[in-house]
């Protein structure tokens, strides 16, 4: 099997080979009595069946805009589904103010949202172009039949869409109105390759994501488990707000794979990460200076 050269392609990958396993697993916390899981898959499927919604109106290097909550397995299915149907994806934060979100949306030449009724309200109240709303409740949980993907290839053989888009991103805007970062498929590609390579994760690895989908840190959370046949564990919002109570909830969790800045890792106050965390074997810090 030839090595991925588009981001979804790693998730086909694994999905042949674990298609049982979980991909996702959104814990229950005191604010929601039920954990939600997804196989891989059922995670393709999904994928599939939100990718036929939007293959009429997406081509290379379309935006098309995600705006879900972290909490549930659709937000990470459109995401793939739109990379599926040939479009790069944005995933503004539901908790941006409405000039932020504003001011990405248009930064993305977005046309197409994907989200759930909350959300799509919220953007057709700032009387945006939108082309085409899809609330993810009206698509089908399974893709069936399977979507035909039709692969856009150069004359060597190689994908020609490797040069495209994957996704976009938004700087926070603190010195002013957010700027979109295009990152390409060969980019995103290369950086989880070398992931792979040096991080040797796999089936029975959690990784814990805990990073905002509107930024870059999310993705690579999100494709260091998805690569490799790995579960993709959310730590929500709240959960990342607690400090010295994140411990014990990485420990419930057992999770095997944390990225942390390191504020937050200082803020846990763990003193004793091989007792208290005995299943953490990689920690992954990362986004400002690590204090000795």
């Amino acid at each position: 099997m030839r090595a991925p050269t588009l981001l979804h392609e790693f998730l086909d990958t694994a999905r042949r080979r674990w298609p049982d396993a979980p991909a996702i697993d959104v814990p229950e916390t005191p604010d929601r009595s039920t954990r939600r899981t997804m196989t891989y898959a059922a995670l393709w499927s999904r994928a599939g069946a939100i990718a036929r919604r939007v293959a009429g109106v997406t081509r290379p290097d379309t935006v098309v805009a995600v705006m879900l909550p972290r909490t549930t397995p659709d937000l990470f299915a459109a995401q793939i589904g739109v990379n599926r149907a040939h479009g790069a994806f944005t995933c503004p934060d539901p908790k941006f103010p409405d000039a932020h979100l504003r001011a990405v949306l248009e930064n993305a030449g977005v046309r197409t949202v994907i989200g759930d009724r909350a959300s799509l309200d919220r953007i057709a109240a700032l009387g945006l172009e939108i082309e085409l709303a899809i609330d993810v409740a009206d698509v089908p949980a399974t893709d069936d039949p399977p979507l035909a993907e039709e692969p856009i290839v150069s004359a060597s053989g190689k994908s020609a869409c490797e040069r495209c888009l994957a996704y976009m991103i938004s700087t926070s805007g603190t010195t002013g109105a957010p700027k979109g970062v295009m990152i390409e498929h060969r980019g995103i590609v290369n950086l989880i390759a070398s992931d792979l390579d040096e991080f040797r994760l796999g089936p029975g690895d959690r990784v814990g994501q805990g990073s905002s989908a509107a930024y870059d840190s999310s993705i690579e959370e999100t494709w260091l488990a998805l690569a490799s046949g790995a579960t993709v564990v959310v730590l929500d919002d709240a959960t990342m707000r607690l400090g010295p109570d994140l411990t014990p909830v990485l420990r419930r969790e057992r999770i095997t794979v944390f990225c942390p800045p390191p504020t937050l890792l200082r803020t846990t106050g763990c003193e004793d990460p091989q007792r208290e965390l005995p299943d953490l074997r990689l920690l992954y810090v990362g986004g400002e200076a690590l204090a000795q």
